[in-house]
């Protein structure tokens, strides 16, 4: 049985992960981010849910996700088997960026840890500025389709 619904995760991000630790990885890279700033916010954890839901994740892989200590490994150990600079290693920094402001606030020691994430992806500094860009427009077109509708 996968840990998550293979369709969703192509229509979602236009592949599959290399391997199921792999995507474990993923999201326990998001997590660890998220925890970054010494504490997951509940919002913060309901997007994290939110999107393992998206991608129809098991509830083993829930669990796991909610049973893992980000205080208990490194980003480094997490990352090894990423593509350096390719696709997988913006999505990730893009769905990190995501999650991490989902309280409202993106922390400053959150930020630090999107930006050790892409130094250990080799995603150029300019391309994660880029990124954070494109999540705040994203944010904005939501906050004006719900002034406007």
């Amino acid at each position: 049985m996968s840990q998550y619904d293979t369709q969703a995760v192509e229509q979602r991000y236009g592949r599959q992960p290399k391997s199921p630790e792999q995507a474990l990885n993923y999201l326990k890279a998001l997590k660890w981010v998220i925890a970054a700033d010494g504490d997951i916010a509940e919002s913060e954890w309901q997007a994290l849910l939110k999107g393992l839901k998206r991608v129809g994740a098991s509830e083993d892989a829930i669990q796991a996700i909610t049973d893992f200590d980000p205080s208990s490994t490194t980003l480094e150990a997490l990352l090894p088997d990423f593509t350096k600079g390719g696709k997988r290693a913006r999505l990730l920094i893009r769905d990190a960026i995501e999650v991490s402001r989902a309280d409202g606030v993106y922390a400053t020691e959150e930020k630090a840890a999107v930006q050790k994430m892409a130094q250990i992806l080799a995603v150029e500094p300019s391309v994660v500025k880029s990124i954070e860009a494109l999540v705040e427009m994203e944010h904005a077109v939501k906050r004006l389709r719900k002034a406007l509708l």
